[in-house]
């Protein structure tokens, strides 16, 4: 390990634990920086005494005033910070403020994964441009040509306000991991940038046989078009269709749900239920809905398909579009999950069927290969920052929904259905050839072909895939992320 050695610094959440850690450590430096900018919400508060009296001993440091969750207090906190610099730049940020909420996948609300998204995600993009380890990629890739690194912590788990939970003791002190995160950024260089490491500096796939899917019941979301009705066409088109199949859509009878109104004309065991993801309400209702129809049986398979695609680049994407695509394409298949776990576990309960199956109970997620953190695929085709993190997002829900959900019998998994031929697979607005693509800079040029640009999976190949791989997952499977084809994909 190196010296750290900066000229002006930024730490969010200052005022305590891991951030007044930071400004404590940054401070002690064989060669501090000039200016330590410490960034809080409430500077004169009772919870920001200690930063007031390192503040009254050190000249160099400037308290902050900054609420993350608010764009003008962003603003305004980014133009102190350009005042105190008088005309140089920021070397260092570091975005460490955040809030912990400590539900179970069984208590989670609406507003509790909003409110922790919007200060612990949105916070950060809105003050950088950079949304935690998601976005850090994202910046790793559109900010490299400005010689900006970007890199992702883990601190550990640290004895703080936040770390001590449920009477656990955090095993490491303040110091011993802002020591090593210091120590650590003295050695990064260009081969890191995008990374996600620890503390320590430690960064932290297979063919399958394919069985039949026999199922009693199932939900698919996003039914009315695209991937999800085609869930719908290939389940009722299997040996043994369901006894019930729903297809839940926000518009049941509007325009884009006709072809589904066609099916549910010739097949007595399709149902149609409305559904608006982002409204609990309706998930509420759709779920007594579902439990009306099965009359005391449960609901063996759930997939969790509908979702929205907002294009934006790193540098126009916003705190509108990052919201609204973070409550559908993951705050909803959580909140569907929880409404339909009596349903479920129902199902796991009758079922004859030993350890985990899809054929017994399952929670499928649609998420996507654009929001795996290691691999980040097309890029340089198209941005999408927000439905990249929202998919990121949706496979940890996974994982929270594997482990919390294993004892009662349910397996889960996140899929990624292939670049398919769909309303929101085409990319529009993009021509093939070699140049800068939008939201990179003239300079940087990619050579993109004609067939980069268009999806090049059918709606069939893709849900009859994910099909036969669904057919074949067993308990070993559960809280992967798998392609249609059953190659396990890297988070």
């Amino acid at each position: 390990m190196g010296v750290l050695s900066v000229r002006s610094v930024l730490v969010t959440g200052a005022n305590r634990g891991i951030g007044l850690g930071f400004v404590q450590n940054l401070l002690a430096l064989p060669n501090p920086p000039e200016v330590v900018f410490a960034a809080c919400r409430d500077p004169k508060g009772q919870r920001a005494q200690e930063l007031q009296k390192l503040a009254s001993k050190h000249r160099n440091l400037v308290i902050v005033p900054l609420e993350l969750t608010d764009p003008a207090s962003i603003k305004a906190a980014a133009a102190s910070v350009g005042e105190h610099l008088k005309g140089s730049g920021l070397n260092l940020l570091i975005n460490n403020a955040g809030i912990l909420r400590e539900t179970t996948l069984d208590t989670e609300t609406l507003k509790d994964m909003s409110d922790v998204y919007a200060t612990n995600t949105i916070g950060p993009l809105l003050l950088s441009q950079a949304a935690l380890n998601m976005l850090t990629r994202c910046l790793s890739l559109g900010y490299r040509e400005h010689s900006i690194l970007c890199v992702g912590f883990h601190p550990g788990w640290v004895q703080t306000d936040m770390g001590n939970a449920a009477g656990y003791t955090a095993p490491l002190t303040v110091d011993v991991s802002v020591g090593g995160m210091l120590k650590v950024l003295s050695t990064l260089s260009e081969k890191d940038t995008g990374t996600f490491l620890d503390w320590e500096g430690n960064s932290r796939g297979s063919r399958r046989n394919m069985g039949v899917l026999s199922v009693r019941s199932a939900l698919v979301t996003g039914a009315n078009q695209g991937i999800g009705l085609g869930f719908v066409q290939h389940l009722l088109a299997l040996p043994n269709p369901p006894e019930v199949l729903f297809a839940a859509c926000q518009d049941p009878k509007g325009q884009r749900a006709q072809e589904l109104q066609k099916l549910a004309s010739k097949h007595r065991n399709l149902v149609i239920v409305p559904l608006e993801l982002t409204d609990p309400a309706s998930i509420k209702a759709a779920a007594a809905s579902v439990g009306e129809h099965l009359k005391g049986s449960g609901l063996n398979l759930l997939i969790n398909n509908a979702g929205i695609l907002r294009k934006n680049t790193l540098d126009n994407e916003t705190p509108k579009d990052m919201s609204e695509v973070y409550a559908t394409n993951t705050i909803g298949p959580l909140l569907l999950s929880q409404a339909l776990l009596p349903l479920l576990k129902k199902a796991a309960q009758g079922s004859p069927v030993s350890g985990l199956s899809c054929n017994k109970a399952a929670i499928v997620n649609i998420s996507s290969s654009g929001g795996s953190i290691k691999e980040i695929q097309s890029w340089e085709v198209v941005q999408a920052v927000s439905y990249r993190c929202s998919k990121a997002a949706l496979n940890m829900v996974t994982r929270c929904l594997s482990l919390g959900y294993r004892e009662h019998g349910i397996l889960c998994v996140s899929f990624h259905p292939g670049w398919v031929k769909t309303d929101m697979g085409n990319i529009d607005g993009y021509t093939p050839g070699c140049r800068a693509l939008p939201g990179q800079p003239l300079g940087t040029h990619a050579c993109v072909s004609p067939s980069a640009l268009q999806a090049q999976l059918t709606v069939d190949e893709s849900v009859g895939g994910m099909l036969k791989v669904l057919s074949s997952l067993s308990e070993k499977d559960t809280g992967t992320f798998l392609d249609w084809e059953g190659n396990v994909l890297p988070w």
